[in-house]
């Protein structure tokens, strides 16, 4: 069965990629396969199955474009409804995209955050991605030896749909406190060991 499972995934990915390939141009078509590819690696068959080709592209793209600029120990969410003609791409939920320094705890955090805003987890999408950035955070495209990357996580979590801005706003500053206090206590941690 996993074998299977691993073609069929395999399959799915090739499908993004070739999407991708007619989206991107040429100059940036390897580095966001790459980008692309890591981004999906983790994700269940049965996830990307039940999403269009083009809202796969269009999900890693928005959050590929949504990582260029990050402050050095900050937090970037993003709280949104995509839609095809505002976003290029569409989901029935709501949609979570986060980048931050890769440390422990922040699976569980942002999970504890939707879970007390009383919504239901839909996806969870988690690459560790390596990032290049100068240093005001710019994200640099450009191909970078591994002492030069710092390591990112990104998130993609989808949650019911919250058709109010404020209720959206509310969520994204629920999300962003958590982060927050998972850095703080990973910082502590060393510190009090």
């Amino acid at each position: 069965m996993q074998h299977k499972t691993d073609h069929r995934h395999a399959e799915r990915l090739d499908a993004v990629v070739a999407r991708l390939h007619e989206r991107a141009p040429k100059t940036e078509r390897a580095r966001l396969e790459a980008f692309v590819r890591r981004y999906y690696e983790g994700a269940a068959p049965e996830d990307l199955a039940q999403r269009a080709v083009e809202d796969l592209v269009g999900a890693a793209l928005s959050h590929w474009d949504f990582a260029r600029q990050r402050a050095p120990g900050t937090e970037c969410v993003r709280v949104l409804n995509p839609d095809l003609d505002a976003h290029g791409w569409r989901s029935t939920h709501t949609v979570i995209e986060i980048v931050t320094d890769d440390m422990p705890f922040l699976v569980d955090s942002v999970t504890m955050a939707v879970n007390r805003s009383g919504l239901t987890l839909h996806l969870f999408i988690h690459p560790v991605v390596g990032v290049a950035r100068d240093a005001a955070g710019k994200r640099e495209d450009r191909d970078a030896d591994d002492t030069e990357l710092s390591r990112e996580s990104f998130m993609h979590v989808e949650v019911d749909r919250l058709v109010d801005d404020a209720a959206r706003h509310r969520l994204a500053e629920d999300v962003a406190r958590a982060l927050a206090d998972v850095r703080i206590a990973v910082a502590d941690w060393r510190a009090m060991r």
